[in-house]
């Protein structure tokens, strides 16, 4: 008798296939699943361990330079209330000499950016959240605002900044639309000298510094800075992403209540903004006062209109009851 064919070995079944998730679907069908699922267990893993080509800005097993961890932690002191020194000297996109003080005194907020027109990611995808926080708050630049982009970079000549600004136009509908023909109008993209570009960064609170492993990039954060019309620092904005609603109400603060339309302006009053977030949130009391103000105004325009047409009821009345004349 021929003795029996020994068995053949065999991978234990996945734990994953077996599991009640997957114990319904066919064996292939499981397998796949399973397959996914363990690609997305060990996926967080190797995103925080795989770089794209060398970094000299750390990695896994490289830490940040000490100025980016300088700047990461500390860049930036919020100086609302300081006034800025509108009489430093700078060029803007033509290479026309300007001053600071050039883009302020006319009723119109101002929103600054510093950032420098090589930087491969950040300033981008500020200027990236400026754009669409204007497509999205219906505010006109060189109307209702201007913006004033710094390049923190002795590098940086007039040529690269008008290169920018028609970037810019393009983006925002081109120059026959009023959206471009705003940004030509109303967003500046201004140099200078490193001595009056930091002198006019100390006043805004902004730090940067050069990167040693990075010639010609500078560690940064990321911000924009709200200034009234006088040049007093009014609001910051930090990331690079900004709500409607935190767009349109640093404006109108910084705009000192003569720009925006009433509701904007109403809604300021009911929000007040929060440091720790960064974001414009609702102010419970401010939003109760509002309401019973509200309640109060509209009954007494019922009351009165009601007295009103009561008058008039009784006038006419009268009229109708009096004998005729002889």
């Amino acid at each position: 008798m021929n003795p029996p064919p020994p068995p053949q070995a065999t991978n234990p079944p996945s734990p994953i296939v077996n599991h009640p998730a997957f114990i319904h679907l066919p064996r292939r069908l499981a397998a796949f699943a399973a397959a996914a699922t363990l690609m997305l267990m060990v996926a967080p893993n190797l995103s925080a361990q795989s770089r794209v080509g060398p970094n000299a800005l750390g990695g896994a097993d490289r830490p940040l330079p000490p100025e980016v961890q300088a700047i990461s932690s500390n860049g930036i002191r919020q100086r609302i209330g300081a006034a800025l020194p509108l009489d430093t000297p700078l060029l803007d996109e033509n290479g026309k000499p300007v001053k600071l003080g050039d883009y302020f005194g006319n009723d119109k907020p101002v929103l600054i950016e510093f950032a420098y027109f090589s930087c491969p990611l950040l300033c981008p995808m500020v200027e990236n959240g400026v754009v669409q926080a204007i497509r999205q708050s219906g505010w006109i630049p060189g109307e209702q605002f201007n913006v004033l982009t710094i390049s923190i970079s002795p590098h940086d000549r007039p040529q690269e900044a008008i290169e920018r600004q028609d970037s810019l136009v393009k983006r925002l509908g081109g120059s026959d639309s009023e959206l471009g023909a705003g940004v030509r109008n109303g967003w500046h993209l201004l140099s200078g000298r490193p001595v009056d570009i930091k002198t006019i960064a100390d006043a805004a609170g902004f730090g940067y510094t050069d990167i040693a492993a990075e010639p010609g990039q500078y560690a940064h954060a990321a911000v924009i800075m709200f200034a009234s019309p006088k040049g007093i620092l009014t609001r910051y904005l930090p990331g690079h992403q900004y709500s409607d609603k935190d767009f349109k109400m640093a404006l109108v603060e910084a705009s000192e209540g003569k720009q925006g339309s009433l509701f904007d302006m109403v809604l300021q009053l009911c929000y007040q903004f929060d440091g720790s977030t960064g974001k414009y949130t609702a102010d419970a009391m401010a939003l109760m006062k509002f309401a019973g103000a509200t309640t109060v105004v509209t009954l007494g325009a019922i009351i009165g209109g009601m007295f009103f047409f009561e008058r008039k009821r009784n006038q006419r009345l009268a009229a109708e009851d009096a004998p005729p004349l002889a």
